[in-house]
């Protein structure tokens, strides 16, 4: 019980500093099949038990392939932490 109480408190402490990094810069680039395109976050949300990052597709002039991106996959990108640890560790050497 002490190793699960210390497990949730851990998920709690990740999830907090996660957001700390998603409200200071809430903007990614991410590059998908259909282009790339420039994601905001929106909020966590739980998937099958697992946490995950809400991004929506946002539109920028600077991104032409915004319009193929919605049409073929939708706004929507959801991110696990780790995932989205390796883009914003790549938006750190950018």
């Amino acid at each position: 019980m002490k190793n699960l109480m210390e497990s949730n408190n851990k998920d709690v402490n990740d999830t907090k500093y996660i957001k700390s990094l998603c409200n200071d810069n809430p903007n990614i680039i991410i590059r998908t099949e259909f282009g790339t395109g420039h994601y905001k976050f929106v909020d966590f949300k739980d998937l099958e038990g697992n946490v995950v990052l809400e991004f929506r597709l946002q539109k920028d002039v600077h991104y032409k392939d915004t319009d193929k991106i919605n049409k073929n996959i939708g706004e929507l990108c959801l991110l696990t932490i780790g995932q989205f640890l390796c883009v914003y560790s790549n938006l750190a050497y950018a």
